[in-house]
């Protein structure tokens, strides 16, 4: 609790807004994400794999809007303001798509510019938070975001089951809601946020930064193993609730959890644990080396994908296995991204913090296109083949620990140092 106390009390005006604002984004983002898979397959009608495919796509577009949203966000003519409002403009209109669409090519469209939009928000919206924070206050500054984060998954997903008893009839105008969201967030950007706080790059610098982020071996040696993290995450949101729904029959005689009890076991054991535990746990681990700290993460998410198959597998304790592995999933989450955070920004110069953002986030994006396409087609298989696929993920674990070993190796420095007040942050979950 003192933390939290601290985490906001040292924050700034301009820390709240993007705090409020990433709440506004994660409540519209994480309902959109949660539900897509839901309510295509199981009201639309079509098929896992092609969903899957579908959501993937997000991924591809928006390692163009890293790189553009990037680049804009450190150039003086543009800056990190136009970005984000840029960007909030663009999840206005997907969700208007989300809302009528009814076949595969209008989804792919708009999981396509959902990609753009994504990627426009989080350097921008990075790169402003440390704009905002002195660095002596920059760990409580993420700190706050993560909570931010967390609560606003939360919120989407709780209340997008709320919503859905509702609205039964036609589910998909649950996303007119997030067009709604998506508008008061623009709103906040453009009425509250002030231009003019970012360092300023050296002529030309600033569209050379991707050239330069490009050309850092440790970032990308470093960017290679978060890779597995961001597969992880991207299964968490988008494959688990379909698992739990469609193979996960539980004491009820009809295969499948309910949607409102998937979408309340996830908000409270994987949402509500992060938010909960984010701030002490972070504080905790600052005497650690960082590197070592993100190997006992990806333990901890193997030993919870290891323990979804049991879910699955025993209808005996069903309910604790599931418990257990979504806390634990959520646990190795908070665990790994102030650390994953404060080794990005050791690596990247001051003036260029949008282009190494940038380039950093690829590894969110890369693990989103493989998290869905993967999930969605064992999601398709039969119910043998879902459940041994979260053991394969669980051992997939093990090669994240190694490459992180490699990393480790090539710059002792880095790699061994602790987390200091002022490179402790929260990487966010695009």
């Amino acid at each position: 609790m003192n933390l939290l106390f601290a985490s906001v009390q040292s924050a700034n005006r301009f820390v709240w807004i993007q705090a409020i604002g990433r709440l506004l984004c994660q409540i519209a983002y994480g309902l959109i994400s949660f539900y897509i898979p839901i309510l295509f397959v199981n009201h639309i009608g079509l098929s896992a794999a092609s969903v899957g495919f579908a959501v993937g796509l997000s991924a591809v577009s928006e390692v163009s809007g890293h790189f553009v949203g990037g680049t804009l966000a450190d150039l003086s003519g543009w800056g990190r303001k136009r970005v984000l409002v840029l960007a909030a403009a663009l999840g206005i209109g997907v969700s208007l798509m989300l809302s009528v669409a009814t076949t595969l090519p209008l989804l792919i469209v708009a999981s396509l510019v959902l990609g753009i939009s994504l990627g426009f928000y989080w350097t921008a919206s990075n790169a402003a938070v440390m704009d905002a924070a002195p660095p002596e206050e920059r760990h409580h500054a993420f700190a706050l975001m993560g909570v931010s984060e967390y609560v606003g998954v939360g919120a989407g997903v709780f209340g997008g089951s709320l919503l859905l008893g509702v609205i039964q009839d036609v589910p998909q105008t649950i996303f007119l809601g997030c067009a709604a969201i998506f508008l008061a967030y623009l709103l906040l950007m453009q009425f509250t946020m002030q231009p003019g706080q970012q360092p300023q790059a050296k002529p030309g610098m600033a569209e050379q930064g991707i050239l330069i982020a490009l050309k850092d071996k440790l970032l990308l040696v470093f960017m290679a193993a978060n890779v597995f993290f961001t597969t992880y995450v991207a299964l968490v949101t988008s494959t688990i609730p379909l698992y739990f729904t469609n193979f996960v029959a539980g004491a009820d005689p009809t295969p499948g959890v309910s949607v409102s009890s998937t979408a309340n076991l996830f908000t409270w054991c994987y949402v509500g644990v992060g938010a909960v535990l984010q701030l002490p746990l972070a504080q905790l681990l600052t005497p650690y080396p960082r590197v070592r700290v993100l190997m006992a993460a990806m333990v901890l998410w193997g030993a919870g994908f290891s323990l979804l198959w049991a879910t699955g597998s025993f209808v005996e304790g069903q309910f604790i296995w599931g418990v257990v592995a979504l806390c634990l999933l959520s646990i190795g989450s908070v665990a790994y991204k102030p650390f994953f955070s404060a080794i990005v920004s050791d690596l990247a110069p001051d003036t260029l913090r949008g282009a190494y953002m940038a380039v950093s986030s690829q590894c969110w994006t890369i693990g989103y296109f493989i998290g869905p396409v993967l999930g969605g087609w064992a999601m398709d298989q039969s119910a043998s083949v879902a459940h041994v696929f979260w053991l394969v993920v669980g051992a997939s674990s093990l090669l994240c620990v190694g490459i992180l070993w490699v990393f480790e190796a090539m710059n002792p420095a880095i790699a061994h140092s602790t987390v200091t007040p002022s490179a402790l942050s929260s990487k966010p979950e695009s």
